[in-house]
């Protein structure tokens, strides 16, 4: 942890001018790695009983951020389909430290990471539920959010690196997941919710499909996949605004800025490119995933949730039906008030959809 750090300290001094932030991000990281050895032990002692809570049937929802994978996360668990984790809770997945912690959220808020998070798209907070790919980050500090907030800044490309970093890890990721997801079960079911599977959404998975389906047999999985052309500036302005609020954003050089932007692109590409490989390979077996195409889910999102919940073996409440029929009348009015600059991030549209033509052509997606 020290070693990334220094890493990550240089990067930024080199590209923004010295900024405490990052002394700060992993002094919080350190103390919340330490608190979670305590909880850690004490789950020993106080709720012993989660290593053998059954993980029933867990969903997961799969893709490049910005594909609509929150808006379907967070339906699922609304309509109470799963259950998913609150930020809170992805800090905090102990459930020793939950009890602890819960009482003083509303003051947490003030040191949150959620407050650099400015998106019109779905406002963070911690009490929002948020992609599962936080638990990893938290614990072992690596992973995508380390690379696409801070590496992909350095002279040095960490781009192959940390995509062998990722295919070794994915069983200690995945174990990790396994264990937090059982904690969550029990957490949920001790508040007397009807907590029989998590709904998870982890855009690492794209990376590594095959891992995933392996380390978790009675899983389904949902991927997720949208136009490029909307994803990839969209994720961009994500990732900047961010960065905007938390780093003297004008300090870095436009050649930096290029070559960031260049490399987020790269591996946006690359995020698609193997679950793609896979999915043709005929490496992802169909009665375990399903492919959800974002047009059809905001034209038609009655008849694909249906099949979604046909797909994961969800009856169909009355109640849900009727939200459902509701949700379907809104997005076909909806109209998205984002519209991003292409220029701003070196790119054109024809770049895009001549890059992506594999995405495409095999997932059908129309090119607007």
């Amino acid at each position: 942890m020290f070693a990334r750090l220094r890493l990550v300290q240089g990067i930024v001094n080199r590209t923004f001018g010295f900024s405490p932030r990052p002394i700060f991000i992993f002094t919080m990281l350190g103390v919340n790695r330490a608190f979670g050895a305590c909880a850690r032990a004490a789950d020993a002692v106080f709720h012993p009983g989660w290593r053998e809570t059954p993980l029933g049937a867990p969903v997961f929802i799969v893709g490049n951020p910005r594909s609509g994978t929150t808006f379907l996360h967070r339906f699922m668990v609304d309509q109470k389909l799963g259950v998913g984790f609150q930020l809170w809770q992805l800090l905090f997945p102990y459930l020793t430290a939950r009890v602890l912690v819960r009482p003083f959220i509303p003051l947490l808020e003030h040191i949150s990471p959620a407050r650099f998070h400015a998106s019109k798209a779905h406002p963070t907070s911690l009490s929002s539920v948020e992609t599962d790919d936080v638990l990893s980050f938290f614990r072992f500090v690596d992973g995508l959010f380390l690379y696409g907030y801070f590496l992909a800044w350095d002279e040095t490309d960490h781009m192959p690196i940390l995509e062998a970093e990722l295919m070794v890890h994915s069983p200690r990721d995945f174990n990790w997941l396994r264990d937090c997801l059982k904690r969550n079960l029990l957490w949920y079911r001790r508040g007397g919710g009807m907590a029989d599977r998590n709904v998870a959404k982890l855009f690492s998975m794209a990376l590594r499909p095959q891992a995933a389906l392996t380390a978790f047999p009675e899983g389904k999985f949902l991927y997720m996949v949208r136009d490029p052309v909307n994803v990839i500036p969209s994720g961009m302005s994500l990732l900047a605004g961010v960065l905007k609020n938390a780093l003297p954003w004008d300090k870095a050089s436009p050649e930096s800025r290029a070559r960031y932007f260049e490399r987020i692109y790269l591996g946006s590409l690359q995020l698609y490119k193997r679950f793609h490989d896979a999915y043709v390979a005929g490496q992802l077996p169909a009665e375990r995933v399903y492919v959800v195409r974002y047009h059809r889910l905001m034209e038609d999102f009655d008849v694909e949730m249906r099949q979604i919940c046909a797909f994961i073996g969800q009856p169909l409440s009355p109640e849900l039906e009727r939200v459902i029929d509701e949700t379907a009348r809104s997005q076909r009015t909806r109209k998205s008030e984002h519209e991003y600059n292409l220029a701003e991030y070196g790119l054109t549209k024809e770049r895009i959809q001549k890059d992506f033509a594999f995405v495409y052509d095999t997932f059908d997606i129309p090119r607007t």
